[in-house]
């Protein structure tokens, strides 16, 4: 059962805020996800969406310091702020040094962010680098999604990681960002599997910043195919399956 899911970059800008922020937004179920925002560079939500600064990722990991004992128990969601729209967010401070400390706190209790029942944890980890918090956060992910955009330097960066990622990371997968078409040739090209793409949707990219209003956001390529996604992935931790490529 998919409890935390992980979502990161190797460099460039693939768009991994706003992925996370469509996963969780459609994700299946009737007590859906919650997004934590645990990148350690500092987090974009709290200035696309004008939110406080609490509750979010600094209250998350100060309860989590004090452990159960002091109170806390019911999971991400209890620290998040709830997006027009109806999305649970954890935002992180702008400031790395602030962002830091928290996703250090985070990384060391891990296992509260998947209390249940409860909502599904989306963790947004930004760009991944070896022997860092983030690096274990996503190492103990049910699942974590590697994204790169469709270029040369970013899916080099995949291929000459793909040894070290697969051994550290089990429950990787490969999704590309940007582009159009199939992901076989990608995939046979960098030497990993690929499980599907997101396309560029600057109008759902505009609406999760709170930059543009959408009457039907559910219809535009960002939230299909992250909700291909999203069944994909609860139906390949019900009953494990040869892979096939999902998103749009």
């Amino acid at each position: 059962m998919t409890r935390t899911v992980a979502l990161f970059s190797l460099g460039g800008a693939p768009g991994v805020t706003l992925a996370a922020m469509a996963l969780a937004a459609v994700w299946p179920g009737d007590t859906g996800a919650v997004l934590v925002e645990a990148d350690a560079s500092g987090g974009d939500i709290g200035t696309w969406r004008t939110l406080q600064t609490s509750p979010g990722l600094t209250d998350l990991a100060a309860a989590l310091r004090h452990g159960a004992d002091g109170g806390y128990g019911a999971g991400p969601a209890e620290h998040a702020q709830i997006l027009p729209g109806g999305l649970p967010v954890c935002p992180a401070p702008a400031s790395p040094d602030r962002a830091d400390g928290a996703v250090r706190l985070l990384a060391q209790n891990t296992a509260a962010l998947a209390a249940a029942p409860g909502p599904v944890t989306v963790l947004d980890l930004g760009r991944l680098a070896p022997r860092t918090a983030t690096a274990h956060l996503a190492a103990q992910a049910d699942t974590a999604l590697l994204l790169a955009g469709d270029d040369l330097a970013q899916l080099r960066r995949v291929q000459e990681s793909a040894a070290y990622l697969f051994e550290t990371l089990p429950g990787l997968r490969t999704v590309i960002t940007g582009g159009r078409g199939s992901t076989s040739e990608i995939a046979g090209a960098v030497g990993v599997p690929v499980w599907g793409r997101i396309p560029e949707d600057r109008a759902g990219a505009a609406f999760l910043r709170g930059e543009k209003g959408l009457r039907r956001p559910e219809r535009r390529p960002l939230f299909r195919a992250a909700a291909s996604l999203s069944h994909a992935l609860v139906q390949d931790a019900a009953s494990p399956r040869e892979h096939t490529e999902v998103a749009v």
